[in-house]
């Protein structure tokens, strides 16, 4: 063991003295490895070794500045490629970074692939389409308008935006306006849109666009100035002027009337709420003019109790209303109320523009006037109805209430055509010879029409009327089990006299069970067109039976002229029902609005739109009576050729029976007609 470890060790000692006598002889080889010296290429540049030399080439995103892809030599740099000038879509950004870019969409603009930057030339950048989102973008009470790359916040009808927030900051909001102005006026009535300025007046708006003016004048001082300072006495001088000449209004059309008093009425709340902006020292005022009484109050202290009512008088008439209610009016601000009384109004808004939706069926005569003078209720505040302490107001009657009348409370809604008295929110609850009191959830302006009949259908009437549909209902259910259960009367007829019955039978259920459903405009308008189309599809049904007894009757005259049996029951169904969903898809697409009432859900009839229904029927009444004239002109030829030839018969049979009888002849054997005729006879059978 020990001359083995001697052996080791002199072994390790020659290999090191040999690999020191070596290495002296050995060159360094430095040819292939140029690239080692950092200092060859420039920046952003990268070297490559060759057999006996090197070359160098630009990185990715950076060209040289000789303009050669391989270069060596000092002096040569490499420049960065601005990719910017055309890498990125429309609607972008580009920005360049050494060597590379990357693209960022335009504010209101979303990359389609959802990254923020990107450098894929297969991404675009798409509009954002702020209205959409929810929250929505502009806040509530507003209007948002996208537009490519942004968008705009306006404010609905009877809002203004607030002044202490922009769209820019993202605090756009919309505020309730104190009042109305002009343009809070113009987009809903097509009346007055007729009198803007930069349009032509037509030679009939002369006069109306004139009153409109004047009303309009006395408003825009307020609005255009909103720190003019207004008052009660204000308002009633500048209006008195328009109510002396009122009774010219009835020269116009009830169109034009009822948008002229919407502005009027409308105008003179504005006005109203404006003293409520900067109220003068006077809690209460009250001015009393001949034409107009306004009497107002500024809430203080009043409402600082429970269960306070406060009273206002204007001409005679009066208004109690609750601090409950006034509270409930989330009213900011100068808190105030007003009651209006005007003097001559009731003589041009009378009883012809009173539109009832509880007695859409009435057939009665009822004689109508207006009994009272027009008032309004006046609030600041959001909410103007569904309040939950009614408004009491007191209306002097003009002439005593006779026995026979009784009163209505009406108020002015412009939902309707522009404006109509409606009896909608509003109760009568005392009525004497002097006065009438009317409690209502809203602030409005009302009056009250005296009915000298029943406004609602007659008892008697309505009884005989739903029993009759219902008796009627019971009878088509019968009529239509029979056609369906008993097979051995099935044929084309009662094919057509079961559709006949289930259209009949739809449409009588969906009459008595909605056509007053007006609560809901929408539904009440499906129901009216479902109405349409299945008393259409009677009449349509009537049509086809109608041409198939034609064809039946004319039959009888020519030999195989045509068969109603020939007729396949798909197409008289495509007739039958296709029809009246023509005429239906039509009359909608024409005037859509026509379907539906504030009374009932039926066609319009002031519009015209009846004549949607009216108009096919008529032409399938004139058509079945022309039929019916034909049918019953054939069969009365039918029937007196068939009658001649009975009597030719009758007369030959008396002949024969005569001569056989006294025994001058027997019948021949040709006359098979008389051989018939006797052999019935028992005399004949007993002789022979």
């Amino acid at each position: 063991m020990r001359g083995f470890n001697l052996l080791l060790f002199w072994g390790c000692c020659v290999m090191h003295s040999w690999e020191r006598h070596i290495r002296p002889t050995q060159k360094p080889n430095t040819k292939g490895n140029n690239c080692r010296d950092s200092t060859l290429c420039p920046a952003y540049a990268t070297c490559t070794n060759t057999v006996d030399s090197y070359y160098c080439t630009c990185k990715r995103g950076f060209l040289s500045s000789n303009g050669q892809n391989h270069f060596k030599g000092p002096g040569v740099r490499c420049k960065d490629i601005d990719e910017c000038t055309e890498m990125c879509p429309i609607n972008s950004t580009c920005t360049n970074t050494p060597g590379s870019y990357f693209c960022t969409c335009h504010p209101g603009f979303a990359p389609s692939n959802g990254q923020l930057n990107f450098t894929d030339q297969e991404v675009v950048c798409r509009d954002i389409d702020e209205c959409r989102q929810d929250p929505s973008t502009c806040g509530p009470n507003s209007i948002c308008t996208n537009a490519l790359g942004s968008y705009s916040c306006g404010c609905v009808v009877g809002f203004h935006p607030n002044p202490e927030g922009s769209q820019k900051d993202g605090n756009f909001s919309c505020q309730r306006v104190l009042f109305k102005c002009k343009e809070d006026v113009i987009p809903d009535n097509k009346q007055i849109q007729q009198c803007q300025e930069g349009t032509t007046v037509k030679p009939a708006y002369v006069s109306f666009c004139a009153q409109i003016n004047n009303i309009f004048s006395v408003l825009d001082k307020v609005c255009e100035n909103k720190t003019t300072i207004v008052s009660p006495k204000n308002t009633t001088e500048s209006f008195v002027p328009v109510l002396k000449q009122i009774s010219t209004w009835t020269k116009f059309t009830k169109e034009q009337t009822s948008s002229l008093a919407t502005v009027f009425l409308e105008s003179v709340e504005s006005m109203t709420l404006a003293s409520f902006r900067k109220p003068s020292a006077n809690v209460t005022l009250a001015v009393r003019t001949e034409y107009l009484d306004i009497e107002s109050k500024v809430i203080n202290k009043e409402c600082s109790e429970e269960n306070v009512t406060l009273n206002l008088v204007a001409k005679g008439d009066k208004m109690k209303i609750r601090c409950s209610t006034i509270e409930e009016s989330e009213s900011t601000g100068t808190t105030g109320v007003a009651f209006v009384s005007f003097v001559g109004m009731e003589s041009v808004l009378n009883e012809h523009f009173f539109q009832d939706h509880q007695a859409p069926l009435t057939t009665s005569e009822i004689k109508l006037k207006m009994n009272s003078r027009v008032i309004g209720g006046i609030m600041t505040g959001e909410k103007k109805d569904g309040f939950s302490d009614p408004v009491i107001y007191t209306l002097e009657n003009i002439q005593p209430k006779q026995k026979f009348e009784r009163p209505i409370c009406v108020s002015w809604s412009t939902d309707v055509k522009g404006g109509r008295w409606t009896s909608f929110g509003c109760v009568i609850l005392e009525a004497s010879e002097t006065y009438t009191v009317c409690s209502c959830n809203q602030m409005a302006n009302l009056a009250v029409i005296m009915a000298s009949g029943e406004l609602t259908m007659d008892f008697s009437l309505y009884i005989i009327s739903h029993v009759g549909i219902i008796i009627s209902l019971v009878c088509l259910i019968l009529a239509i089990a029979t056609f369906l259960l008993c097979r051995s009367i099935r044929n084309h007829i009662t094919y057509l006299h079961l559709h006949l019955c289930v259209c009949l039978l739809l449409a009588k259920t969906l009459f008595l069970a909605g056509i007053h459903k007006t609560d809901n405009k929408t539904g009440c308008a499906i129901i009216a067109g479902f109405l349409h189309y299945l008393f259409l599809a009677c009449f349509f049904w009537m049509l086809v039976e109608a041409v198939i007894l034609f064809l039946m009757v004319r039959n009888l005259k020519v030999v195989n002229y045509f068969s109603s049996r020939n007729i396949k029951m798909l197409h008289i169904c495509a007739f039958g029902y296709g029809l009246p969903t023509l005429v239906v898809v039509i009359s909608a697409s024409v005037q859509p609005q026509g379907y539906g009432m504030h009374n009932r859900c039926w066609l319009n009839t002031e519009t015209g739109f009846i004549w949607s229904f009216l108009g096919p029927v008529c032409t399938v009444i004139v058509i079945n009576s022309l039929l019916l004239t034909w049918t019953l002109w054939i069969l009365r030829q039918r029937l007196s050729s068939v009658n001649a030839e009975v009597s030719t018969l009758k007369d030959t049979v008396r002949e024969e029976y005569k001569r056989w009888i006294t025994g001058k002849t027997k019948p021949s054997s040709q006359s098979q007609t008389s051989r018939i005729l006797l052999s019935s006879m028992p005399s004949a059978s007993k002789t022979g």
